[in-house]
């Protein structure tokens, strides 16, 4: 993958230099994607620059370059996937764990004898366990779920049309029939307390 966005610099071969280097040549695709590791980490142009020797204006530069928003998304992609793949491991570990104690119960230490035994799991417990995995697992079913929401737009549309046409056709047969008012009130007492 190359960093660069200079058509100049495109198809020719960019020469390794130090980062230390204090010449006016072009940085490298690894210098590139130093600094960019280094932002990440360290979250400032300012700091990065005097980490790794590249001017300040450089940085700024590449920053606003495509090749650089590219490769903050994959760096930030690749470390979501080791992120994730790490939780797996630790969230199958503790279902195991969890499935142990429900199965055998919990380790407790019984004076008497002076070993360690196991004591079931109390109501309490298992009933706890077993409304949270319920819960994520519906969670994880409505994530999984494939969405509708076009079908039932179309529903919702379809029964408010429905309602403004019956409304609409209310309003006009209203209209047709005659008011009666009354003009003349007579017999009428006002009591003021």
């Amino acid at each position: 993958m190359a960093l660069s966005d200079a058509e100049r610099m495109k198809g020719k071969k960019k020469p390794i230099r130090s980062i230390a280097a204090k010449t006016n040549v072009s940085w490298g695709d690894k210098q590139k994607l130093e600094a960019v590791q280094s932002w990440l980490l360290l979250g400032n142009l300012a700091l990065t620059s005097r980490v790794l020797g590249i001017p300040e204006v450089t940085l700024r530069v590449w920053k606003a370059t495509e090749w650089w928003k590219n490769a903050v998304d994959d760096i930030k992609l690749q470390e979501n996937v080791q992120m994730s793949s790490r939780l797996k491991k630790i969230v199958d570990a503790s279902l195991v764990a969890v499935e142990d104690r429900l199965l055998n119960g919990d380790w407790i230490y019984d004076q008497k004898s002076g070993q360690m035994v196991r004591k079931a799991v109390g109501i309490k417990d298992a009933h706890k366990v077993a409304t949270d995995l319920m819960d994520r697992q519906a969670i994880i079913e409505k994530a999984t779920k494939p969405v509708t929401h076009e079908e039932q737009n179309d529903d919702k549309l379809l029964k408010l049309a429905e309602k403004f046409a019956a409304f609409v056709t209310e309003k006009i047969e209203h209209k047709e029939e005659p008011v009666e008012v009354l003009q003349d009130v007579s017999d009428v007492e006002i009591k003021e307390s």
